[in-house]
């Protein structure tokens, strides 16, 4: 289990002891000698001597159903099973990545999406084929080799902006549709194995411009929905929300979300507590909104970085006791730095802004999954300047503190979209992401077990 906010806030981001000092900890045995490699000049400063009680990764603990990401990071709705030695040991990549599709019409950057319920994950992106971009998923069964494709969009309407999150006993998609000459948010449910189940469902119909959806599992594993909506004038945006019911049509009329002062773009969405929360970046900083579960605002908004210079959209990995707080930043407008937060249930931050990547490697617009009784993030680094880059994942503490990384993949451009990452009841990891060069836009997913 999540240790309770209350000690996170107390210890802030000590862990025991030092890692590199000889204190056993848990999550070190996790990325094995990856953790190891690290403790040179570029450790964290000595940690507390005086805590000496372990933070353990305990893939059991993944069996609470107590946290989701706004990127689909939740357990879904199997009880976990143990990784093996109780959440010990190395973690490695199963297997070559694997290539989901080649796109040779569209090569701009778009949004690749992954979620997990049951023991399936489900891998979402928008596919230009026969002229028309199209929602397309690959649902891939956590312990199988390979998986499906699934055609999401039916009506080869133009897609973008594809999202994915899990539900009780499935999947919903959401999407912004162009056919009929205005941008206009599109849901449809899906079921265990990622096939649609009814038609897909018209959320908005009007002459304004939908953007960016964003999707939540709720504790009660019902969906919460939020989308920017503008005047395509220039005109301020604001969100709306509204809850989606198993067949992904609205339960209620939308709410619009208006922050005085503030400017959502690009929002991520997460359960929190019996409500939700939505987060955004704006003029650097990183701000979260808590939320009811029909997506009114609850009490004001909360700052989660530290310094003025958030780069990129943040990731949410939340659920009933709080969570964690993802972000890419700018040191000194050059170098990109993964950073997280962690949050109290009522969506102040608890712990301290603690740094995920590691020099000499930049990395930034990480995304974040809950991992045990810690997290997992996903990011993209530069090669430095050879024109290729590559897809690595570091883990983190109940605390919000690095505990190590992992290299996933070597990509062949340093232009794409930032990965996603979600985490199966068996504790495998899938981490998806796409890669544009001056032909083809490839999409791939990589999958990584620990124990």
């Amino acid at each position: 289990m999540r240790l309770p906010s209350a000690f996170r806030r107390a210890s802030s981001v000590w862990v025991v002891g030092t890692l590199c000092a000889g204190a056993l900890l848990a999550v070190a045995a996790l990325v094995g000698t990856t953790l190891g490699a690290g403790c040179g000049d570029d450790t964290r400063p000595p940690l507390p001597p005086d805590r000496d009680m372990a933070i353990l990764f305990d893939a059991g603990d993944l069996a609470d159903g107590g946290m989701s990401g706004d990127d689909g990071g939740d357990a879904g709705d199997d009880a976990a099973v143990p990784i093996a030695d109780g959440g010990m040991g190395m973690c490695r990549v199963e297997g070559a990545p694997v290539k989901l599709a080649d796109d040779i019409v569209d090569r701009s950057v778009r949004l690749v999406d992954v979620a997990v319920s049951g023991s399936t994950f489900l891998v979402t992106w928008p596919d230009a084929r026969g002229g028309v971009t199209d929602a397309f998923a690959y649902a891939w069964p956590s312990g199988a080799p390979a998986g499906t494709e699934v055609r999401l969009s039916d009506d080869f309407a133009p897609t973008r902006d594809v999202r994915i999150t899990a539900r009780s006993g499935g999947f919903t998609a959401a999407w912004i549709d162009t056919s009929a000459g205005s941008f206009e948010l599109f849901t449809r449910a899906l079921g265990p194995a990622g096939t649609p189940e009814g038609p897909a469902r018209r959320i908005t119909s009007n002459m304004l411009r939908e953007d960016t959806p964003a999707l939540a599992r709720l504790v009660d594993g019902s969906v919460l929905a939020a989308w920017v909506e503008s005047d395509g004038l220039g005109g301020a945006p604001v969100v709306r929300t509204v809850p989606l019911d198993a067949t992904a049509s609205p339960v209620g009329a939308p709410t619009t979300i208006a922050v005085p002062s503030r400017v959502p773009r690009e929002p991520a969405l997460g359960a929190l507590g019996d409500g939700a929360a939505l987060a955004w970046s704006e003029d650097g900083t990183v701000y979260l909104q808590p939320l009811t579960a029909a997506g009114a605002v609850t009490r004001s908004v909360e700052r989660i970085n530290t310094e003025a210079n958030a780069s990129g959209a943040p990731s949410l990995a939340l659920g009933d006791t709080g969570g964690g707080v993802a972000f890419g930043v700018l040191v000194g407008g050059v170098r990109q730095e993964a950073r997280m937060r962690t949050i109290a249930r009522t969506g102040v931050p608890d712990g301290a802004e603690d740094i995920l990547t590691r020099p000499p490697d930049p990395g930034g617009e990480p995304a974040i999954a809950p991992f045990a009784t810690g997290y997992v993030a996903a990011y993209r680094i530069s090669s430095g300047g050879t024109g290729s880059g590559t897809i690595r994942i570091a883990f983190a503490t109940a605390l919000g503190s690095f505990a190590g990384g992992l290299e996933v993949a070597a990509t062949g451009s340093t232009l794409g979209s930032s990965p996603r990452v979600a985490v199966a009841p068996d504790g495998r990891i899938l981490i998806v992401w796409m890669e544009t060069d001056s032909t083809t836009a490839t999409f791939r997913a990589a999958r990584v077990v620990c124990g």
